[in-house]
């Protein structure tokens, strides 16, 4: 039986393109027992721990379950809808000129 335990980590920036925020993230993840074992892109990578990392887990200043670092996801989709509101509000005054 695998002793061990994995988990995903997402990142909706390149967080994981450089190498600095990557051993940032890393070091964080440490704290709870988690290795890199392997990186997808600049956007994802995996983690894995033993199982037995689990008992110090309510004594970490972090979640050691966390799957997503930098910007929340909340902030990034709300960041896109305003671009996205500026963007056809200035395509509707254009073509409105356009017009006149």
């Amino acid at each position: 039986m695998d002793n061990r335990e994995y988990k995903v980590i997402t990142s909706n920036t390149p967080s994981f393109a450089s190498k600095e925020k990557m051993q940032q993230i890393l070091a964080e993840e440490a704290q709870a027992g988690w290795e890199l074992e392997e990186k997808y892109d600049s956007y994802k990578i995996r983690v894995g721990r033993d199982k037995s990392a689990r008992a110090d887990d309510s004594s970490l200043s972090i979640d050691p379950y966390r799957t997503n670092v930098g910007v929340n996801n909340a902030l990034y989709l709300a960041g896109a809808a305003i671009v996205t509101i500026i963007v056809i509000y200035a395509i509707i005054q254009a073509a409105a000129m356009s017009v006149v």
